[in-house]
């Protein structure tokens, strides 16, 4: 497979291998996939590390509406820039004071799975704002709010919940996600929204952006035939032009090589740390049709969240956080979020102390090779806790590389449906499991 990429814009000269590097996906629609280092849902990082991307792709959006510069910028742009440890933390506590005011209300939606967090850390750096994020989950008690397609995912239905009357109003709408690469998701989603609760202004934000020039008419066309304007920002944008296949052939995966031994996790319930919003009693169903009563968190947007709870959120997570640094046992620390749950995860993994490394499960499948130039080392395989009928993955989580690993999950599910998650980890000496509800 050849790749041949070209830059157009990169208004914070971000270096480009700091900000991805690119992979072999699994996926007849789409043969290759920027793997995001700022992002934290594919490759281990510092958890502090994707709350800076989402404040600098905050700060283009506000510097574009208004005018105004954040003054520390380069600190941000530094820390991406050399993930020093002196500069990533000093960074973070810039981002978390952050509040950007704009002219008028702004709703933020972030794209499931793997926008989720990269949208809310865009949204906690604005005042007066709400924020959304859309879902692959079926929530039987509740009415679809917004339905639409990413067409290049290998699980394209999106889902929106969130209470109409935070959409039904005229104020801009901001999209986020991590990657445009053809606009058809962003314009399938304004779409729907179009459709029943009009208005004239959209923003699209992403880390990348590799639209054609056709792409970008089609998006101009779409604006006159809806009478919209659509404005785009991104930390990168150019062209990307693929010629062939990949040339690899397929590994075998790590969980057809487990042995099937008994796994000691140490259960971590956090329900004695009271959540700042009461948990939404509503229950889902799987692909199986298997119902889930366990409630769902209401700091996580799936259901819409204001501004005036971030506070809230950050010292929630905080408390959090410290709580798990006591149970901690290793120095070598993996915390993993799960799914679309990774926003309060990461938030709380900032907290835990030295040593921690931070990534999600992801519903992508990408090409694995133990190679130097290339970023995805390995693979582990499992059904997901919450929907057994669904394949997950977690990537670069090498045998000895931690000594600990917390596995976190929004709702409780059955240890019997966590075993091939946990299986994954046979060699970890300390597996602890974190229910947040």
């Amino acid at each position: 497979m050849e790749v041949d990429i070209r830059i157009e814009a990169n208004p914070y000269h971000i270096p480009v291998g700091s900000l991805y590097e690119m992979a072999a996906r699994m996926n007849k629609k789409r043969s290759f996939l920027f793997v995001s280092k700022v992002l934290g849902k594919h490759i281990p990082l510092h958890p502090c590390i994707p709350f800076i991307s989402s404040a600098l792709l905050a700060s283009i959006y506000y510097e574009e509406e208004t005018g105004q510069t954040l003054p520390e910028k380069e600190l941000l742009i530094e820390a991406l820039k050399d993930g020093s440890k002196e500069h990533v933390e000093a960074a973070y506590s810039v981002v978390k004071e952050l509040s950007f005011a704009l002219n008028e209300p702004v709703v933020f939606i972030g794209f499931a799975e793997t926008a989720t967090a990269l949208g809310h850390g865009v949204f906690d750096c604005f005042m007066n704002a709400t924020y959304i994020h859309s879902t692959r989950e079926r929530i039987v008690d509740q009415e679809v709010t917004l339905y639409f397609e990413e067409e290049h995912s290998h699980a394209t239905d999106q889902l929106c919940y969130a209470p109409e009357e935070l959409f039904d109003h005229d104020k801009p709408i901001c999209l986020v996600d991590d990657e445009i690469t053809t606009g058809k998701t962003a314009l399938n989603i304004i779409s729907s929204i179009q459709k029943k609760y009009p208005r004239k202004e959209y923003t699209v934000l992403s880390l990348l952006d590799w639209r054609t020039k056709e792409n970008r008419q089609r998006l101009k066309d779409f604006e006159d035939m809806w009478g919209i304007q659509i404005k785009t920002y991104s930390l990168l944008s150019g062209t990307v032009e693929v010629k062939g296949t990949p040339d690899l052939e397929e590994q075998v995966d790590a969980d057809e090589q487990i042995p099937l031994r008994k796994i000691n996790d140490h259960s971590i319930h956090l329900r004695d740390i009271p959540s700042p919003i009461a948990h939404y009693p509503y229950s889902s169903v799987d692909s199986n049709g298997k119902k889930n009563d366990t409630p769902y968190s209401a700091l996580t947007g799936r259901f819409g969240l204001s501004s005036k709870h971030r506070q809230s959120i950050e010292d929630y997570c905080h408390q959090v956080g410290q709580y798990l640094k006591t149970k901690r046992a290793g120095k070598k620390t993996l915390c993993l979020g799960t799914g679309e749950f990774m926003h309060l995860p990461m938030k709380a993994s900032v907290y835990m102390g030295e040593g921690i490394s931070y990534h999600s499960t992801t519903r992508s499948p990408i090409f694995p090779l133990n190679n130097d130039r290339y970023p995805i080392k390995n693979r582990l395989v499992f059904e997901s806790p919450d929907d057994p009928g669904i394949v997950q993955y977690a990537y670069n989580i090498l045998d000895s590389q931690y000594d600990e690993v917390f596995l976190f999950f929004e709702r409780t599910a059955s240890k019997e449906r966590r075993q091939s998650l946990l299986r994954q980890f046979y060699h970890v000496p300390h597996i602890h499991v974190v229910d947040f509800i």
